[in-house]
């Protein structure tokens, strides 16, 4: 008995001069304590033929601390205009972004291409207490619209809207060497050719594609087709985004206000369209998958900003707009609701 309440007592004193060691910390910490930040440059164009080059290094050092702690740091981009803000977590000093980074991160705050714009640049430094010292700098960047192409090849056929003759509806590179298209076929046929040119072209069956194979029968409707050349397969699979809310033409089931799909800019679009409520976006007429604001409020009052898999409800004032989302392999995306 006596030695567990030794061991009691001791482990009560450690506790007090733990306690006792964090509190001189806060009590000691130097008035001055600050981190100074610098960037390599005050002003950028970026280029997208240097995009794999070295665009920004942002450095930093935390001086006249005064206590032993260990800070955190974040490197910080702040859209002046909008107060929006894309924190980076960084391990140390110095910290360099792409040009093709630095573009994603700039076009992700909702810079617009080809105008020059302020951003602050921030370099945090949290502390164990959550403290936190602040080094901001400013930076004039252009940052540049970055079109996808399309690939060479495309979908002919009966069931396309321009029939055999073309132009061919344009597949777009993907993953792991397939070519997407998304299209609203009517009842009929179709293959896939090289350039708008019959020289080179495939079709076949039940998933297998061959060099100048047959045409392949599809029903009306709007799908997502897939091949790959260079294992002979294709599929083919009902897929269609649209608008659907209180805020379009309701929540019903076939409700939906159907999108089309913009490849040079990997999004969904829907254009000069008259809203007034809330909106989401869903998946082939279902709620299976849906996408909405994320965002702590509900409805979402920000025409522009990031989405989840099943977001918030997004609030529209009634008007006309141009309305567009896009989302990656991790369901996370953006959304833009443009007033006309």
């Amino acid at each position: 008995m006596k030695n567990i309440l030794k061991t009691a007592a001791i482990c009560a004193s450690l506790v007090w001069l733990v306690g006792c060691e964090k509190d001189e910390e806060k009590a000691t910490m130097n008035a001055n304590a600050r981190v100074e930040s610098n960037i390599s440059a005050s002003t950028l164009v970026l280029d997208k033929t240097q995009s794999n080059t070295t665009a920004l290094t942002v450095s930093w050092e935390t001086k006249d601390l005064g206590v032993q702690l260990a800070p955190v740091y974040t490197v910080e981009f702040e859209n002046i205009a909008t107060g929006k803000i894309k924190p980076l977590s960084a391990e140390r000093s110095p910290f360099t972004l792409t040009v093709k980074e630095l573009n994603e991160y700039l076009v992700g705050l909702g810079l617009k291409t080809g105008v020059a714009t302020d951003v602050r640049v921030l370099v945090r430094a949290a502390l164990s207490d959550q403290r936190s010292l602040v080094a901001t700098k400013t930076l004039k960047v252009t940052p540049y619209f970055d079109e996808i192409k399309a690939s060479e090849w495309g979908v002919v056929g009966s069931a396309t809207p321009n029939g055999w003759n073309g132009p061919d509806i344009k597949m777009w590179n993907s993953t792991d060497g397939n070519l997407v298209a998304y299209a609203t076929l009517s009842a009929g046929k179709i293959k896939f050719r090289k350039n708008n040119d019959w020289g080179v072209n495939l079709g076949g069956s039940n998933g297998t594609l061959s060099s100048g194979g047959a045409d392949i029968a599809v029903a009306a409707g709007t799908y997502k087709i897939t091949i790959n050349v260079s294992k002979n397969t294709y599929t083919i699979e009902t897929y269609s985004w649209g608008i659907i809310g209180s805020g379009a033409r309701g929540w019903g089931d076939n409700d939906d206000v159907a999108m089309t799909y913009e490849g040079s800019t990997n999004s969904w679009v829907v254009k000069n369209i008259a809203l007034d409520g809330e909106i989401k976006f869903r998946l082939n007429h279902s709620w299976g998958t849906n996408f909405g604001a994320d965002s702590t409020d509900n409805p979402a009052a920000a025409l522009e900003g990031d989405i989840k898999s099943g977001g918030n409800n997004i609030k529209v004032p009634a008007g006309t707009y141009n309305v567009s989302f896009s989302f990656d392999a991790n369901n996370k995306g953006t959304y833009k609701i443009e007033k006309l």
